[in-house]
């Protein structure tokens, strides 16, 4: 979801008294909520409407109040696959210009008879454009064109807040905050969490940062061995608001993260981002920008990623003189 803030940038850029509204489920729409370039984010959890304790009801009315917003233009951003659900709210929402995906590089959208301007996106030729570029290329006009192709999310100043309360007791101590994500959803993702481990013992003895571990739902047992591994005082969030994680990150010098949603999150959050990738294209997928930086292993296998590689690229971006 974060990768599409170029285009709504560039959307506010070409139309800045135009209307942008975001539709997104939950989890994305906290992400999004607040966000600058957007006049609103409406929720749609299809829970409400599908399986255990859904109504259909509840479905028609909140097409009623979708169509009563009398939208011009709906837009489906998509990069790497295509959603029925999400074309046909396009479709259902009234909106009498609809832009999507027609195919995905050379794959039909089975739904793109919902569109009355289906875009054939093909990036065969530039397999290296990078995913906030290919969400911008789904608009079938000309955009004011803006270089700025970073992520942002917008924190309350109560988010803020919190997050420099929780971090001002470890500041006292140590020189700055690093961030440590060691999970990932797919395997192939995840840099081993003992070379996590070994990083931020270096950084910790020998950088004086303090040490912050980060868990999704799917992550305990990463956390679990990193945190066996750590000689040093640590802290683990775990089952946080995904907002609240987002400003704890933005309280940190630097997060080390593999490829996966918090390396977005961090970026948007406007800290540097050292991310660790295995098979997936850095290319496409690495926050933009020049305060981030990558590291990828030989033949996009994440194991070979050496932790002298990563050490090296963190004290460059911290500015710290002394080698492991």
């Amino acid at each position: 979801m974060l990768c599409v803030v170029p285009l709504l940038r560039a959307l506010r850029a070409t139309y800045p008294r135009c209307t942008l509204a975001l539709m997104a489920s939950p989890v994305n729409a906290d992400v999004m909520l607040h966000n600058r370039f957007l006049d609103e984010v409406i929720l749609y959890d299809k829970s409400e409407f599908i399986g255990t304790g859904g109504h259909l009801y509840r479905f028609v009315g909140f097409l009623r109040r979708l169509r009563n917003r009398r939208f011009d233009v709906a837009v489906v951003p998509s990069t790497v696959s295509t959603s029925f659900t999400s074309d046909l709210l396009a479709r259902l929402s009234g909106a009498a210009l609809r832009v999507g995906a027609g195919s995905i590089d050379g794959q039909a959208n089975p739904s793109a008879f919902f569109f009355t301007h289906p875009r054939n996106l093909d990036w065969r030729e530039n397999p290296d454009r990078p995913q906030v570029e290919r969400n911008i290329d789904i608009w079938p006009g000309t955009l004011r064109w803006t270089p700025d192709l970073s992520l942002e999310l917008t924190l309350t100043k109560d988010e803020t807040e919190y997050a420099k309360t929780l971090c001002r007791q470890w500041l006292t101590q140590w020189k700055g905050i690093i961030v440590y994500h060691p999970g990932a959803g797919k395997l192939s993702n995840r840099w081993p969490a003992e070379r996590f481990a070994e990083a931020a013992n270096w950084l910790s003895e020998k950088g004086g940062m303090f040490p912050v571990v980060t868990a999704g739902p799917m992550d305990e047992a990463e956390v679990r061995v990193m945190a066996r591994s750590l000689r040093c005082r640590h802290y683990v969030v775990k089952n946080q608001p995904i907002r609240a994680v987002a400003a704890i990150l933005q309280c940190a010098l630097l997060v080390v993260t593999n490829d996966t949603g918090i390396m977005h999150v961090a970026a948007a959050a406007g800290t540097p981002v050292l991310a660790l990738f295995g098979p997936t294209s850095p290319k496409q997928w690495a926050p933009r920008g020049d305060i981030h930086r990558y590291c990828r292993g030989d033949g996009g296998v994440i194991d070979r990623i050496s932790v002298e590689e990563v050490l090296r690229n963190a004290r460059e971006m911290l500015g710290l003189k002394e080698e492991p």
